[in-house]
């Protein structure tokens, strides 16, 4: 056997006499025979020479290669300032570890120009922290700090989106910049409002922390509110003002029909205790901004909530004097100026008010016409100071871009007050114009109406998407509210249909009048189309088109339902097309349950 090559698999011939071996026969199972097994064997390894040269940018292709292996191509992450949609994507990813929010702030940290400098760890058992002592951790799986996370997702891109006139100099951001690592309020309730900008595009990963860090900063809260109330805060209490408007402003996020009430009541509370206090020009100054956000704040729930306290202290506001459109110093949250919101916030609360009268009362009582009257009144001084606010028309060539859209946003808002008055209080029109007191509703809507609704829009269409994100919802909710189509346009001899479905040959009168040649435009249009119904078509696929986009980069549950409101509401007026019934947008939102805060 010497000379004979072996044979690795057996022989043959004793194969076919004995086909299992005797332990798997003994142990009944089948016996699977000689196999061969790949085995590393390190005989014939040879040192590695240290002193042997690589590639100059090794360095440079390890880093490479990770990064590769961490992102795939097409998933590298992308920073970018457009808001939670665009943030989610590049501070997160979908790898983040479920977890929740830590039980303590951080200390020792600081943010430079809104980036994330250092943080030092506790000593206490905080969840996502990461322990100084390294992990051995999948490339695919990197482990984040969510606190940190959070914290540092509100500076890059909650703040911009939630506040419409951001800079450095916004007192949020210096706020909360000197603040989010000494305040236990204002921890949390950074986490809780980014964690909620973020729930809907990552649910997997924010879902519990979503849930668990409002619970955590009411908690916080309610302390700081007591140790407030009992006198054991001597200072100007901006930690707790803060915590409590990211509450207000923040809840909806989560649940579209939540309000943020009880925070608002709170910091309404708050401001009124330190009207009393002797203050210095810097609180003083601190007092005024947060004042102006919590008209902002009122101005906002003026159009969905039905609390009668929160309707007349918002109609008990007096009408301010000497109203500039666009102020001085434009306010550094909202931009627009806040004797603008308390009359747009007076203006739809008092059309609430009214609506809600006539839908509980058959009209016909003394007490009902005494109430309506009295409605009247107040909108007749509501108009009256919105007609002289000091709208005199500037020059938009010797403007900066941001001011030409703070004058284009503040004049939409004054504009739009007026709009919701004359839907609410007609009677108001046929003062203007005697002439219109004998016409029909259809007439004065026609006349005077619509027109005014159309210019709305117009106006919101001079504003980029991205600029003055949070407050551009509200304009289109009210411009849509008064779009209305004042007659059924002819398809065919046999038929007859509504304007937006209207079939063109290209594929719609909105997409006919925007693609075709201008000189081929009214030509191609059906006979008697009126100009006004084109016009309502172009600016309702307008206002649609802008919340869509809205929705990219807002949270979305808010404006998803200011969506659903205003196709429920243009549903209800296309039903009264030659009809004389009037339906108020109000008694949809009403009816349907379909409210929010849309801004």
């Amino acid at each position: 056997m010497k000379n004979k090559q072996k044979s690795r698999s057996g022989c043959r011939t004793c194969k076919l006499r004995r086909p299992a071996c005797r332990n798997c026969s003994q142990k009944g199972f089948e016996c699977p025979g000689y196999q061969q097994r790949l085995q590393w064997s390190t005989k014939h390894e040879r040192p590695w020479n240290s002193t042997t040269s690589g590639p100059e940018n090794f360095n440079q292709l390890v880093s490479a290669a990770s990064e590769s292996i961490a992102h795939p191509a097409g998933e590298q992450p992308r920073q970018s300032s457009n808001g939670p949609a665009s943030a989610a994507t590049s501070d997160c990813g979908d790898s983040l570890p479920h977890t929740t929010p830590s039980p303590s702030p951080p200390s020792d940290t600081s943010y430079e120009d809104g980036s994330m400098v250092m943080i030092k760890r506790d000593s206490s058992p905080v969840l996502g922290n990461i322990p100084e002592a390294p992990i051995r951790a999948p490339l695919l799986q990197p482990v984040v700090d969510i606190p940190s996370f959070l914290i540092e997702h509100w500076f890059k891109s909650v703040c911009a989106s939630w506040s419409a006139y951001d800079s450095q100099s916004n007192p949020y951001r210096q706020l909360t910049s000197v603040h989010w690592s000494t305040s236990t309020p204002v921890f949390y309730a950074l986490q809780a409002i980014s964690a909620a900008s973020l729930v809907e595009r990552l649910p997997h990963v924010m879902k519990e922390t979503a849930r668990a860090a409002p619970r955590m900063a009411t908690e916080a809260i309610k302390k700081e509110l007591m140790a407030f109330s009992t006198g054991g805060r001597q200072k100007f209490p901006s930690q707790l003002l803060l915590s409590l408007f990211c509450m207000s402003s923040s809840m909806c996020w989560l649940e579209s029909r939540e309000l943020g009430l009880q925070y608002l009541r709170q910091a309404r509370a708050v401001l009124k205790f330190l009207e009393k206090w002797d203050l210095d020009e810097k609180e003083q100054q601190l007092l005024e901004f947060f004042n102006g956000c919590l008209i902002y704040e009122e101005m906002l729930r003026s159009v969905v909530s039905e609390n009668e306290i929160d309707l007349s202290n918002m109609l008990s506001w007096p009408e301010p004097t000497q109203v500039a459109l666009v102020p001085g110093t434009p306010h550094a949250w909202t931009g627009v100026s806040s004797d603008v919101f308390r009359l747009f916030g007076k203006a739809i609360a008092l059309c609430r008010r009214s609506r809600t009268r006539w839908r509980h009362n058959d009209g016909t009582s003394y007490r009902a016409l005494q109430g309506a009257m009295k409605d009247i009144e107040e909108a007749t001084a509501i108009e009256e100071a919105l007609l002289a606010v000091d709208a005199e028309q500037i020059d938009h060539s010797q403007l900066s871009e941001i001011d030409k859209h703070l004058y284009d946003a503040a004049e939409a808002y004054r504009l739009s007050s007026l709009l919701q008055l004359y839907e609410s209080f007609p009677d108001l029109i046929t003062k203007r114009i005697p002439d219109l007191a004998v016409a029909d509703g259809t007439i004065v809507w026609n006349t005077w109406v619509s027109p005014l609704a159309l210019h709305v829009a117009n106006i919101l269409e001079t504003i980029p998407v991205a600029s003055m994100r949070c407050i551009q919802p509200l304009l289109c909710l009210c411009a849509g509210s008064g779009l209305r189509f004042e007659s059924k346009v002819p398809l065919r001899t046999e038929h007859q249909t509504y304007l937006l479905n209207l079939e063109h040959p290209c594929t719609s009168l909105t997409s006919a009048i925007s693609t075709c040649p201008e000189t081929e435009a009214a030509s191609s249009l059906p006979a008697g189309v009126p100009e006004n119904s084109v016009k309502t078509s172009q600016a309702r696929q307008f206002i649609m088109e802008r919340l869509e986009q809205l929705e990219l980069s807002l949270p979305p549950k808010p404006i998803g339902v200011a969506k659903q409101l205003l196709r429920a509401v243009w549903s209800a007026y296309d039903e009264e097309i030659g009809t004389p019934r009037r339906t108020h947008w109000l008694d949809v939102m009403s009816n349907t349950g379909l409210h929010s805060l849309f801004g």
